[in-house]
């Protein structure tokens, strides 16, 4: 028995031994210069940058703010994060069909998942999960030439197949906002900002199309829904929209506020209680909103 004792202590101590050498001499410098040169060789191009790059346990690596941008626009990084903490399955490390399993601290809030990865290294699928993160702290999001959106990002997110044709991949995903509100690039009509409220989102992705089961909206400002298809392409802006909803205006609340009262008008005079009923087609390109 002791002598089992023994050789499980030697065991230990050469674990121990092996994991200070390894965070001691750990390569970072050369696999930070493998990652940059790896982004660079995607399609589209990337930038890779990070502060410091160290082993983690489990086996993983951490890395300190990393940023990663487009070569084409190197001003608007589409993912930077105080910290990113990497590490695969163990079990997937065996059947070669790695999992990767991440979290991050980004944009004031938390994210995590999985990335699936076969042997020809393609990514086929991931999950992610969002807390509490600021999409006004995300420079890379769209503003579809309205303004900024502010609000706090919280939901899930599932996907699998190929990454560079998610018209032709599955997967579902359930988000909710708080806080959310839009700020006007250019003041519409006087109204300089839009408080959103609450918005909550649930949808799924099968055979190119999006459906979305619904979409709710509960503010200050306005009361709504929105539900229907968005038929994908893989030029994205090409995608087509077939969409309806309700919108109701909290006339009482928007009358306080500056442009409230053009606004209203512009919506048909409406009071509390009145629904209008509208439809969204076209592409993203050139959407085509209007009242039915």
């Amino acid at each position: 028995m002791k002598k089992g004792l023994k050789y499980i202590s030697y065991a230990l101590y050469a674990v121990v031994v092996a994991a200070v050498l390894l965070y001691m001499r750990f390569p970072s410098a050369e696999l930070q210069s493998y990652l940059v040169r790896a982004a660079d060789g995607m399609d589209p191009r990337v930038i890779f940058e990070t502060g410091s790059l160290d082993p983690s346990f489990p086996p993983g690596l951490r890395l300190k703010k990393p940023v990663l941008s487009l070569k084409e626009h190197p001003e608007s990084p589409f993912f930077e994060a105080r910290e990113l903490c990497v590490a695969p399955g163990m079990g997937s490390l065996m059947t070669g069909d790695i999992t990767w399993f991440f979290d991050a601290r980004a944009y004031g809030g938390v994210m995590g998942g999985r990335v699936l990865s076969g042997t020809d290294g393609k990514i086929n699928g991931f999950s992610l999960s969002l807390k509490d993160v600021r999409l006004q702290e995300y420079a890379f999001l769209p503003d579809f030439g309205i303004g900024n959106v502010a609000g706090k990002l919280t939901g899930n997110l599932d996907y699998k197949g190929p990454i560079g044709r998610i018209d032709s991949g599955e997967g579902s995903g359930e988000f909710h906002i708080s806080e959310g509100k839009i700020d006007f690039r250019t003041p519409f009509p006087g109204l300089e900002t839009v408080p959103l409220g609450e918005l909550n989102a649930r949808f799924t992705l099968k055979k190119g199309t999006v459906n979305l089961n619904r979409v709710s909206l509960d503010g200050k400002g306005f009361q709504g829904s929105l539900s229907g298809t968005i038929y994908l392409n893989r030029i994205m802006d090409r995608s087509r929209l077939n969409l309806k909803g309700t919108l109701e205006p909290v006339a009482d609340y928007l009358e306080t506020l500056k442009g409230g009262p053009a606004l209203l008008s512009l919506l048909g005079g409406v009071r509390n209680g009145s629904k209008r009923f509208f439809v969204i087609q076209g592409t993203f390109r050139s959407p085509k909103f209007r009242f039915i």
